[in-house]
């Protein structure tokens, strides 16, 4: 995708030479970028400079640039700005719109449109820029320009040198990073990145979390100003041969029940790249942050040029063992389109007694692509070690036991898990894969709690099997027991928090396995397919584990309203769930002025803010779990029953199958069965982050033969076009129900319905079927 930098008339122009680069010149480039030279101050020529790229502009009016330090051909790709100037830029995406304007608090912003007094420019397009005034000094250090490129390494993880490269060694590529100091904001750093899915971004940070306050598609991408389908990939992983040295602890002391000290292992990965474009001169990857000594090799043992800075000793408060957990490796020669490599990368990286998803070896960076691996890992003698895929062979050593583990099933992450003195436990039963626990024997009487994680993983299995009418893959799955809190699901292997091996909490225990069983359908036969998209991973396995729980445990009517209750408070910022074991206390934020910065559930992770850095698991795990229950209410008004909420996920899941689905393809799947159109049901709850308040009363006066009911309606907090459905219950004396149903379209309305006999209750969106925040006058 080829892109240009424009600079608009009214200065004096300098004219670069193409810049030839290769392989072989790139770690002096490397090196000299990162000295961050610049020349003496020149005066903005007058009449000012104007830049633009897409929708936004850069006005130079007054003041004095500095050159950065060129390339050895001659092209230099930064330019430092202080003075008068401006920096403007539309949004062409309304949702887009809508969140900049809760994350600036002001509601009625238009367009970006803000002073600057400062400016770092970094770009690639070496060819076509013309700088400003030729710089008529030699270069040195320039405190302002340091300070901003350390920032922005050491809060933002953007490596501009690297990225810069990059692009230059990838023909078609546009790298642009541009840092503004604004009047309103402070800094906001402006990026054009044509090898990400969405190209441009602004970034705002001002403490514990960079905050993306606009994302957007390259113009010829959108789709009616949306976001279009994600682009194609420079390279595809296809699989990783990994052999792994864990016999050796890591100093930090024994942690939690297991006490397994962690280990330190030492990685030799040699992955196979397929080169998805015509020509991809070095790969841009992602890997833990703690992973030190990170080397790359050909297959023929080579070295090659890796660009991956040490944040750690950057910053005081940061461990200095952190890096960069973004990448670039400089290849030997072009990767085409259709050809393959093999890169050896060598490293040692410290984990507890599991290799975490998507971290633990380098993977394209923002791609689910999905590989298949060999996996040869050894351990100490004490030690015992399961993985992915079927164990091939096993052999004892002197001073370990190595195991050889294939994955042949193409998988987007793989894993394994260790332990010291374990014991594990095998469920079978009809029709069902094979469930094996496995985890340490550090309690009494643990081969009871591992069987009943065990069983639970089988009952859930046997549950969604039948709901969703897809059947799993009949090869075993294990669920191994990890040091920590959290769950994470891979095809077939599922790691889960200690605590749920310990201690029987009905209800919650059920639920929190249930949810990571779920990702095998939701995660692994239907994907996702961008950042956007992620919530049909978790929110649809916690409401399906949530059915679960409602179905099949004793007393899952109580729990089930019980983790809604909890959940809605969670998310409007209210302690509704009380000391319930289904409350996050820790993830409410009572202050409506914070809390009203959070991103919808479309922005993934985006929805975070500096104040809410947990508004990814608000927005994912409890906000969307309560709009797939406002889902499944209205859609049981059709037959009374769940077979038509049943039936969109049974129909979704068969056409997504092996696919990475968007929110759109679920929206299509909807409007199909229903044979309605819900588009303003995702603009709503999907794509916008407002929470109503509705203020309602009613009264009833005789007419006729019965009476006529008025539901007066006052709503705000949400912008005039905010549309949903609101389920309203009629109670009768002779223990009759009824049930009616409100658009609410307007911020004012009234509704008008003939009864046959006067209700003895009138009950305003019962059973949390609207997420909102009511009162009755």
């Amino acid at each position: 995708m080829a892109a240009r930098l424009l600079v608009l008339p009214g200065v004096v122009f300098v004219a670069f030479s193409i810049l030839a680069l290769e392989p072989k010149d790139v770690p002096a480039e490397y090196a000299r970028m990162q000295k961050w030279q610049f020349s003496q101050p020149v005066p903005v020529p007058a009449g000012g400079i104007t830049l633009t790229r897409d929708t936004a502009t850069w006005t130079l009016e007054s003041g004095t640039v500095r050159l950065m330090e060129p390339l050895a051909g001659g092209a230099s790709t930064g330019v430092y700005f202080e003075g008068r100037g401006r920096f403007r830029m539309s949004i062409p995406d309304r949702f887009e719109l809508a969140q900049l304007r809760r994350f600036t608090k002001k509601r009625d912003l238009a367009e970006l449109d803000q002073p600057i007094t400062q400016l770092l420019l970094r770009t690639s397009d070496a060819e076509k820029m013309q700088v400003f005034p030729a710089a008529t000094s030699a270069y040195g250090p320039f405190a302002a320009a340091t300070k901003k490129h350390e920032a922005w390494l050491v809060d933002l993880r953007v490596d501009a040198d690297a990225r810069i490269l990059l692009a230059l060694l990838n023909p078609g590529s546009l790298q642009i990073v541009a840092g503004m100091q604004t009047a309103d904001f402070d800094w906001l750093t402006y990026e054009y990145d044509s090898m990400r899915d969405e190209e441009i971004s602004v970034t705002s940070f001002q403490a514990i979390l960079p905050e993306t306050w606009i994302s957007l598609d390259a113009p010829g991408d959108r789709q009616d100003g949306r976001p279009g389908p994600r682009r194609d990939v420079q390279a595809v992983l296809e699989h990783i041969d990994v052999t792994a040295d864990l016999r050796k602890n890591a100093n930090s002391s024994a942690v939690s029940r297991h006490q397994q000290r962690p280990i330190n292992g030492k990685y030799s990965i040699t992955q196979t790249f397929a080169g998805a474009s015509e020509s991809t001169g070095a790969l841009r990857l992602g890997i833990a942050s703690r992973a030190e000594e990170l080397e790359a090799f050909t297959e023929t043992g080579e070295p090659l040029f890796v660009m991956r800075d040490h944040v750690g000793k950057r910053a005081a408060g940061l461990d200095n063992r952190i890096h960069d957990d973004d990448f670039v490796v400089v290849l030997p020669s072009p990767l085409l389109r259709g050809e393959k490599q093999k890169i050896r990368f060598e490293y040692e990286l410290e984990t507890f007694n599991y290799a975490p998803g998507g971290i633990w070896y380098p993977m394209i960076r923002d791609a689910l692509q999905k590989h298949t691996a060999r996996l040869e890992l050894t351990v100490k003698k004490r030690n015992e070690l399961r993985a992915m895929g079927r164990m091939e062979n096993r052999r004892e050593g002197s001073e370990g036991e190595t195991s050889v583990w294939i994955v042949e099933k193409p998988a987007n992450m793989i894993t394994f898990s260790t332990a010291t003195r374990f014991e594990e436990v095998k469920v079978a039963s009809d029709g069902l894969p094979e469930i094996t626990a496995f985890g340490p024997d550090f309690q009494f009487a643990n081969t009871v709690k591992l069987r009943n994680v065990a069983t639970d993983v089988a009952n859930s299995i046997f549950f969604y099997q039948k709901m969703f009418g897809a059947d799993l893959d009949p090869r075993p799955i294990y669920v191994t027991s990890v040091a920590g809190g959290h769950g994470q699901a891979f095809d077939g292997f599922l790691h889960m928090g200690e605590f749920t091996f310990v201690a029987e909490r009905p209800g919650a225990s059920e639920l929190f396995r249930a949810h990571e069983v779920a990702h095998e359908w939701w995660g692994h036969k239907v994907g996702w397919s961008s950042y956007r998209d992620q919530w049909l991973t978790e929110a649809f396995a916690e409401y399906s584990a949530m059915m679960f729980v409602q179905q099949t445990v004793k007393g899952g009517e109580g729990f089930f309203t019980d983790i809604l209750r909890s959940y809605d408070g969670i998310v409007r910022g209210n302690m509704a769930g009380g000391f319930s074991k289904f409350n996050r206390p820790w993830l409410i934020e009572r202050n409506a002025a914070e809390r009203n910065r959070l991103g919808p559930i479309g922005h993934g992770r985006r929805a975070a803010t500096r104040d809410m850095p947990f508004g990814y698991t608000v927005q994912a795990y409890h906000k969307g779990p309560l709009v797939l229950h406002m889902l499944r209410t209205l859609l049981r008004c059709r037959t009374g029953k769940d077979e038509l909420f049943i039936s969109v996920l049974r129909d979704f899941i068969r056409e997504q199958d092996g696919r990475n689905a968007s929110t759109e393809d679920f929206r299509r799947v909807l409007e199909r069965n229903t044979n309605m159109d819900w588009g303003w049901y995702f603009d709503s709850w999907i794509y916008s982050a407002d929470i109503p308040s509705y203020h309602w009363r009613y009264s009833v006066k005789p007419a006729g033969e019965g009476v006529e009911l008025t539901l007066d309606l006052e709503r705000r907090d949400v912008a005039d076009d905010f549309r949903t459905i609101i389920p309203v219950r009629l109670d009768y004396e002779d223990g009759k129900s009824a049930m009616f149903y409100v658009m609410s379209d307007k911020p004012k309305q009234s509704v008008t319905h003939k009864l046959p006999a006067k209700p003895k209750k009138v009950e305003f969106a019962p059973d949390f079927s609207l997420l909102a925040n009511v009162r009755r006058d």
